[in-house]
């Protein structure tokens, strides 16, 4: 107390607090890159940053002492977390089982346990007992107004639901100082929240509305900077739909472009869009221009009839799904493309349809999965109201309409594999340099990969080290098809890949390849959520 009895800025502002936020270990995916991180050679132990984590930092006042644990770059000693006020752990669906592990850990700990993110979001029941906090969707107000009435001492909620849309204007820059950035290999911002479209499976237009909210440009400039500033080469916009706002992703995109200019060697960018993006002349020539080299567009289907069910309209309009996919590569971006089977719509003969239209639209690399009824999506009400749910099969949780579970996961298991074998993997990847010559121009014009007699040395050394993990788990034929393929390369003449870049399409290949022969490593393959 100040000599005339009124409390001191100290005292009104409480305690200091020891905050720790914990972002669980994901389970190896097409994005994770987990099979090849290591064979690259450098201190990169995860793919890419979460972007959640320094946004979460920044969002906590300075006064406090705030520090982040990726299990994905760092094991978690638990014994070290005694003494934290706070220990917060976020997560999405796909890190399900190793948020409870953590979870039961903390378990006596000590500090107060809270939990946020998509995956509590969406099965907000399944934490209950497991946590003292539960945070319901955004948490931009919520979680520094929690966190300051705890260092006050005044009364504090069990869960907080936000009864606003947070204001992207008003987020702060990530806290990137309290990331192990030289752990990584993609760092991630986010530009703009929501989507305009209504697809049925989606709990993006639930969590985050159809009007995308989104954070002025030099917000995202200055994120941008402070990306690069940490030593990061690529970057990954994490919105829903990059292009919900098309007149404000043209005046980000004129902003990057001039940006870019500004560095010793561009950034590399990437984003996901919705596959309209094709019709968008102005913006894929502002996407070149800004240095994004890739997109993930969701395909899901090329059956019509699934796309009309499922409420997907977008991918409706216009001319053929194929015919969008050689555009955008035209612009000189690789496409990654998401796919789905098990709609209503569907038969057994949607895996060879699945596989033709990935064979015939020369798409590299596509996340493919089992529809999956996420909690408060439309899809998901409808299936619950039809008694079709089937929540004690993580991988097909829903009974199917023209196929039984089994053709379904059996199906889906044998169209990965055939997508991935490593014969298809290259012709569909060569074939896109032969068929595009505006996308090889541009492909060429920014890849430019080191040279010299180190250089030589580092692809020689990434070479044993990924014949070793081939020899290790006894993929002997992949050590031939890759030969195959050199071969094949070498046969593109002046359109062929130079050696690093083929380098990193086999690395590429391996990762993917693993997970598609190895179900016990596969995402979808989720081990059964136990009994309560």
């Amino acid at each position: 107390m100040a000599a005339d009895g009124t409390r001191t800025a100290d005292e009104q502002l409480g305690r200091v607090l020891r905050i720790c936020i914990i972002n669980p270990r994901f389970n190896p995916s097409i994005w994770s890159n987990d099979y090849a991180i290591a064979l690259y050679g450098g201190p990169a132990k995860c793919n890419m940053v979460t972007g959640c984590l320094a946004t979460l930092a920044a969002l906590v006042d300075p006064r406090h002492h705030v520090r982040i644990i990726d299990e994905n770059v760092e094991d978690i000693d638990f014994e070290e977390l005694r003494g934290y006020d706070v220990i917060g752990v976020t997560g999405m669906i796909v890190q399900r089982w190793h948020m409870y592990r953590i979870l039961d850990a903390l378990r006596g700990i000590g500090g107060r346990v809270v939990v946020g993110g998509p995956l509590v979001t969406c099965d907000e029941a399944a934490f209950e007992g497991k946590c003292d906090v539960a945070f319901i969707g955004e948490a931009e107000m919520t979680w520094p107004a929690y966190l300051e009435d705890l260092a006050a001492g005044r009364p504090t909620l069990t869960r907080y639901a936000q009864s606003a849309r947070s204001d992207m204007t008003k987020i702060p820059k990530p806290r990137l100082d309290l990331i192990k950035s030289e752990r990584y290999r993609v760092a991630s911002i986010q530009f703009s929240r929501g989507c305009p479209y209504l697809c049925e499976f989606c709990d993006i237009i639930v969590m985050f509305g159809r009007v995308p909210r989104l954070k002025t440009v030099e917000q995202v400039i200055a994120e941008l900077q402070d990306v690069h500033d940490a030593g990061f080469r690529q970057c990954f916009l994490v919105d829903d739909n990059f292009i919900g706002n098309k007149r404000e992703a043209k005046r980000l995109l004129q902003a990057i472009a001039a940006w870019q200019k500004t560095l010793p060697r561009p950034l590399n960018l990437s984003t996901e869009a919705s596959v309209n993006l094709a019709d968008e002349p102005d913006l894929l020539d502002l996407m070149r221009q800004a240095n994004f080299d890739r997109v993930f567009v969701g395909i899901e289907t090329p059956n019509l009839a699934s796309l009309k069910e499922t409420r997907k309209t977008q991918n409706l309009r216009g001319d053929s799904l194929v015919a969008k996919v050689q555009r955008i590569r035209n612009a000189g971006l690789i496409v990654t493309g998401g796919f789905i089977v098990g709609f209503d719509e569907d038969t057994p003969e949607i895996f060879e349809a699945q596989y033709k239209f990935i064979h015939d639209s020369g798409i590299v690399m596509s996340s493919i999965g089992i529809l999956a009824p996420l909690p408060t999506t439309p899809l998901y009400e409808r299936l619950e109201a039809e008694g079709r749910l089937f929540p004690d099969d993580p991988e097909c949780a829903f009974i199917p309409k023209q196929m039984t579970r089994e053709q379904l996961k059996a199906g889906h298991r044998a169209l990965i594999e055939r997508v991935f074998a490593p014969d298809a993997f290259f012709e569909r990847a060569f074939r896109s340099l032969h068929e595009s010559q505006n996308y090889n121009t541009v492909r060429r014009q920014r890849y430019r990969p080191a040279a010299g007699a180190r250089a030589a040395l580092g692809q020689a050394a990434t070479w044993l080290r990924l014949l070793r993990a081939i020899a290790s788990k006894g993929y002997l034929s992949l050590v031939a098809a890759y030969h195959r393929a050199w071969r094949a390369n070498r046969d593109l003449g002046d359109r062929a890949m130079p050696a690093a870049e083929f380098l990193s399409l086999c690395l590429a290949h391996w990762h993917i390849y693993c997970i598609s022969r190895g179900p016990q490593d596969s995402v979808y393959l989720e081990q059964k959520r136990p009994r309560s």
